[in-house]
């Protein structure tokens, strides 16, 4: 199989509300970060190339399409001084650009990878992490969202992901044509439960490319 390229785009609210979660969403995302170097090794062959967008008011592109070893981690207020270069702050405060932080985010991988994508040499995961509506985007409607996603979706090599703490979370994801099956509304006190299936996923995903199939059911539930 050609396709033994992974863009994986992470796209993760820095709203307000996740002030609650701040220690979890390190941990989990931080955790995922080593799983991924991890991935890289267990599957030598395959190539994977992350993305870190974090969104408020503000969509912010904290790294673009880097490779396992340099992937950078969170740190939280408490270490606002650290000198650390591959550490990110992660200080939630404002509000919720949602619409804007998934537009953004995939027209910069389809600018740079669109052609690797649609010759079936590279597949895509997106996964959003948020637990809030959208309430303050400028550039994006949400009917350009659904648009966008309808239409990559049906691709195959587009694989959208939600995770929400709204009650509403699937039925949501699904009107922005998010499949169902990669929704899921996950509970705060559960988020590094939440991040390790996100890792278990990667893997399961990547173990299907070596079988020549591209798995649009992401999410293990």
């Amino acid at each position: 199989m050609n396709n033994k390229k992974t863009y994986y785009q992470i796209i993760l609210d820095n709203s307000g509300s996740m002030k609650d979660v701040v220690k979890s969403t390190i941990e989990g995302y931080n955790k995922q970060m080593n799983t991924i170097k991890q991935l890289k090794e267990k599957y030598c062959d395959q190539e994977f190339s992350v993305s870190l967008t974090t969104f408020n008011e503000q969509v912010k592109l904290e790294f673009e399409r880097q490779n396992p070893n340099e992937l950078k981690l969170l740190k939280d207020e408490t270490n606002w001084w650290s000198s650390d270069k591959n550490r990110i702050l992660y200080n939630p405060n404002g509000l919720t650009a949602l619409y804007d932080a998934i537009g953004i985010s995939v027209k910069n991988i389809m600018d740079h990878a669109r052609d690797e994508i649609n010759e079936n040499m590279a597949s895509v995961i997106v996964l959003i992490i948020t637990d809030g509506h959208e309430n303050s985007s400028k550039q994006y409607s949400y009917e350009d969202i659904q648009s966008m996603i309808g239409e990559l979706e049906e691709s195959k090599n587009w694989t959208f992901t939600y995770l929400s703490n709204t009650p509403d979370a699937v039925d949501y994801a699904k009107r922005m044509n998010i499949k169902e099956r990669n929704a899921k509304m996950y509970s705060k006190r559960n988020m590094m439960e939440e991040w390790n299936k996100v890792s278990y996923s990667m893997d399961s995903y990547v173990e299907k490319k070596l079988n020549n199939e591209i798995d649009d059911d992401f999410l293990i539930h």
